[in-house]
């Protein structure tokens, strides 16, 4: 121990030398967990961070830490950099917990004092508008692990792990820190003492491993790209370490992609983590070179049950392709652009989100993105109120569904109304514009708005600081208007419960088994009224059949003027099969007939009873949508005295 404290006083005497800064699902599980988390944090009633937020701008952040694993004790220094924001500012207000115990001060700091989780560091002299000042803190405890879960000791099959997920608030219970997500640092050192058995990961660079003549080893890591603070992390294990190569998108330079697992997890780990360069070089071709080429791309296994992504140094409780995609995508949307406040949290998990679509996408094709958004059509799985978070002193609020899988359909519907290449343009133009900063959602609008020349209020209003979804009821008609034309009479009616009458363009798609066409329209009345004319006789329709709009549907009977009775029963091939929304069923009845139209598996179990009664003479037709059944093969069955159909239609979620 006193060569400990031998290293950081030797730290602290040498703060004015340190080197000058560098310019510089799971999903449900990750929810869970993090609502946990933030429930224990009992401080969340106070303000997430100190006073004197606004006073001062971080710049740097110094990090020496020993870690003493078997006795769960943490032994820092850290160093903090800044530049004032106003004149006459005697005090520089820091967050911290007040479970770890101050041993010295330094720097620029006179004096201190903590209470209620606010560092408060008395400076030696005065500073006005943009002057700068460096403070050090020595400190040393075990950190709050019943309240918080930024730093915590756990143990795998084969070691210990040592770790931290700061997201959202909790930076300050491992070291001091202006702990609010808008104000990035430039650069951060993070020295990191552990057992000589075990290795330390943390974020930039590995700039050297040094072997200590204590049975320790020191890692040195450096971090040269703008990073927020919860962003900054630790993990050490006794782990398994290798690693590949991405090559850049102008093929003039490598970067290393490292991966540390633990021994036992290698084999599950590998075949996931094998896909990290495919997917890389995807989002590069999209969004442009990954944002901090020249560093790493590490993956680090911790003892969380989900993800995290920690910049350059991601951390990994389970392996999955889609983990590994989001956390990745991360590194775009969350990291090199951060969100500016926690109630704009949706640019970070719903781009990233978003980003696993893009990948299905990719490997795929377009089907599978529309089934993928189908599955993120969830509301159940939602809190009531806007994606945009209106309260953060909720944990519920922060992190729940609605802010990856609305996020995420927020942007599938801006690209379905701007298309392509507008759409993959406002990416580029975002990144440009906040690149190594944070953003809000006004200064997103903003992007979108330059780059489609569109004014996008209405749409903002309504899918991001609105509620709800639209729940269309469709009723249309078909009757002959001439010897070579069909008259179509359709009813869109919004009958959700919300009160947010929602505006958007859709597609009606009318075919039949000779032709098919679309209609072009704008809803946005409580119920309006369309009429199309085509030159076949439509024997089914199809709202928004690219499933590009957020919403549910329903269905109800097409009405049609037969030019005479079918001459037999006949149920029709459902259509779309297979399907992922709604499904529609058709039957010719010659005569009048009581049976029954029903849904089942394939063990013959009823699970829809559409009807049970008298059909009419005539076509009979009959949408399905599906509640609470699995993805599968289900027939379709038309029973009555003395005729029996069916149709096998398949079912994808």
């Amino acid at each position: 121990m006193k060569h400990f404290f031998f290293i950081a006083l030797v730290f602290l005497a040498q703060i004015g030398r340190l080197p000058a800064q560098t310019e510089a699902d799971w999903i449900d599980q990750e929810i869970r967990t993090k609502i946990r988390q933030l429930d224990q944090r009992r401080a969340m009633s106070k303000p997430a961070v100190s006073a004197q937020s606004e006073v001062y701008d971080v710049t740097y952040y110094g990090l020496n830490l020993r870690i003493e694993v078997d006795d769960e004790r943490l032994y820092g220094t850290a160093v903090v950099r800044g530049k004032a924001l106003q004149d006459n500012l005697a005090q520089i207000e820091l967050d911290f917990s007040d479970a770890l115990l101050i041993t010295a001060v330094g720097g620029d700091a006179l004096t201190y004092g903590l209470r209620r989780e606010v560092l408060t560091l008395n400076l030696k002299n005065v500073l006005n508008r943009n002057d700068t000042f460096h403070v050090a803190i020595e400190y040393n405890g075990t950190p709050r692990s019943s309240s918080s879960r930024g730093f915590f000791f756990e143990n795998h099959n084969s070691g210990p792990v040592v770790s931290t997920l700061s997201e959202p608030y909790f930076a300050h219970t491992w070291f001091p820190c202006k702990d609010m997500v808008g104000d990035k640092a430039d650069s951060v050192d993070i020295t990191i003492t552990v057992p000589q058995d075990l290795t330390a990961v943390s974020n930039g660079t590995l700039n050297r491993v040094i072997d200590n003549d204590d049975g320790t080893r020191t890692f040195y890591w450096q971090e040269r790209y703008p990073i927020a603070v919860y962003l900054i992390s630790i993990a050490v294990s006794n782990y398994t370490y290798w690693k590949e190569n991405y090559l850049s998108r102008d093929q003039s330079r490598t970067m290393p992609l490292e991966f540390w697992v633990y021994p036992e997890s290698e084999n599950a780990a590998r075949p996931f983590l094998s896909m990290t360069d495919d997917i890389m070089t995807f989002f590069a071709s999209i969004w442009g070179e990954y944002p901090f080429i020249n560093e790493k791309y590490g993956q680090a296994q911790f003892s969380w049950s989900g993800g995290m992504e920690h910049q350059t140094a991601t951390s990994l409780g389970s392996f999955s392709e889609l983990l590994v995609c989001h956390e990745m995508a991360h590194s775009w949307w969350g990291n090199n652009v951060t969100c500016a406040s926690w109630k704009d949290i949706w640019l970070n998990e719903g781009f990233a989100r978003y980003g696993e679509a893009l990948w299905r996408e990719y490997q795929n094709g377009a089907d599978d993105l529309r089934n993928y958004m189908s599955y993120l059509n969830r509301p159940v799985a939602w809190r009531a109120g806007s994606l945009y978070v209106q309260d953060t002193t909720d944990s519920r609020n922060i992190f729940n569904a609605i802010v990856y899988d609305k996020g995420a359909w927020v942007l599938h519907m801006l690209r379905g109304m701007v298309g392509d290449d507008l759409f993959f343009e406002i990416f580029r133009k975002y990144r440009a514009e906040f690149g190594g900063g944070c953003a809000g959602t006004a200064d997103f609008q903003k992007i979108c708005q330059e780059v489609s020349g569109q004014n996008l209020d209405w749409f903002f209003t309504q899918w991001v600081y609105g509620t709800g979804q639209p729940h269309y009821k469709i009723n249309w008609q078909a009757r002959q208007h001439s010897l070579e034309s069909w008259q179509l009479n359709v009813t869109i009616s919004q009958i959700q419960t919300t009160p947010t009458l929602f505006r958007m363009p859709l597609t009606l798609y009318l075919s039949n088994h000779l032709g098919d066409t679309i209609f072009q329209i704008v809803d946005s009345l409580d119920s309006q009224n369309y009429t199309f004319y085509c030159n076949f006789k439509p024997d089914s329709l199809v709202l928004d059949p690219g499933n590009w709009v957020l919403k549910n549907v329903s269905y109800f009977g097409a009405d049609f003027e037969p030019a005479a009775l079918p001459e037999q029963f006949l149920l029709y091939q459902p259509f779309p099969n297979p399907f992922n929304q709604t499904v529609n069923l058709k039957i010719d009845l010659k005569h009048d007939i009581s049976g029954r139209l029903v849904i089942c598996d394939l063990t013959g179990r009823e699970v829809a009873v559409l009807k049970d009664g008298l059909f009419r003479a005539g076509q009979y037709r009959q949408p399905w949508q599906p509640q609470k059944v699995a993805s599968g093969l289900y027939i379709v069955r038309f029973s009555a005295d003395h005729v029996h159909l069916r149709q096998k239609v398949l079912y994808l979620k």
